[in-house]
């Protein structure tokens, strides 16, 4: 198993996994998911975004689909590598909460 993904990179590939975003509209869509709990400051946002296409789970994009290209923003898309690491790391914090619960059940059932 792939080491754990950084929670800021695990956010950016989850904003990607739907549609292509610019760097602001992946700021937006973390705030807006993680309901404030997240914000991605713009040196830790591009940061981020650079090195998750050194690493290929990110592609930059020249012509986003579904509207006119815009040269002031760069757009981005999840690659397949990326959506891959993506699904690892959602399984194993899925693995890691359904611990936690469990024994957080069983230390309930104990203390009663």
């Amino acid at each position: 198993m792939s080491r754990s993904l950084k929670s800021q990179w695990f956010q950016i590939l989850l904003a990607l996994a739907d549609q292509e975003r610019h760097g602001y509209g992946i700021q937006r869509d973390v705030l807006d998911r993680t309901d404030g709990q997240m914000m991605l400051w713009p040196a830790t946002l591009y940061r981020s975004l650079a090195a998750l296409v050194e690493r290929g789970l990110i592609a930059a994009v020249t012509d986003p689909g579904g509207g006119p290209p815009d040269e002031r923003r760069q757009y981005y898309r999840i690659t397949p590598v990326g959506r891959g690491r993506l699904d690892e790391e959602a399984e194993r914090l899925t693995r890691w909460a359904e611990i936690a619960r469990e024994r957080n059940d069983l230390g309930t059932a104990r203390s009663v």
